[in-house]
């Protein structure tokens, strides 16, 4: 479910960023957390991207801008709560600076969180979620569906 809001931030939400924040990642705990996600997340195939993504993940915020036409970007913050497994309901809060009160709360398993994560490029300049998100966010998609069932395929 997406529901567009022009008001505050999430409730909570900064209380939950800060519990995750104080979550490091790493040795043991780290492995128990690709064990639980890899299976939702491309399997052992995609590992690497997985461990990269998980500190991430534990953050809760992705700062990017969004490339348009023309040579325009929207800048982003993706926020989320703390993150404990892949099947947990993940509340999202994704705000553009540039147009302030206007921002887009929604709600997404861990995993897709996760799996979309995965899709930022580490090397890239200015961090981007895939397409896939934004087509997701704009046509509100169920996360869990699979994207090859939506209208653009």
């Amino acid at each position: 479910m997406l529901t567009v809001q022009k008001s505050g931030p999430l409730p909570q939400l900064g209380a939950s960023l800060k519990k995750s924040q104080q979550q490091p990642v790493g040795g043991p705990a780290e492995a128990a957390q690709i064990a639980l996600f890899a299976p939702y997340c491309g399997g052992l195939q995609q590992e690497d991207a997985l461990r990269r993504t998980l500190p991430q993940l534990h953050r809760g915020r992705l700062e990017g801008s969004r490339a348009l036409d023309a040579g325009h970007s929207h800048a982003f913050v993706l926020t989320w709560g703390s993150v404990r497994a892949p099947l947990t309901p993940c509340r999202c809060e994704l705000t553009f600076p540039d147009s302030a009160g206007l921002h887009y709360d929604f709600v997404m398993p861990a995993h897709q969180l996760a799996t979309f994560l995965m899709q930022v490029e580490p090397a890239a300049g200015v961090q981007d979620l895939p397409d896939v998100f934004w087509q997701w966010l704009l046509l509100e998609h169920d996360a869990s569906e699979s994207v090859e069932s939506g209208p653009l395929h």
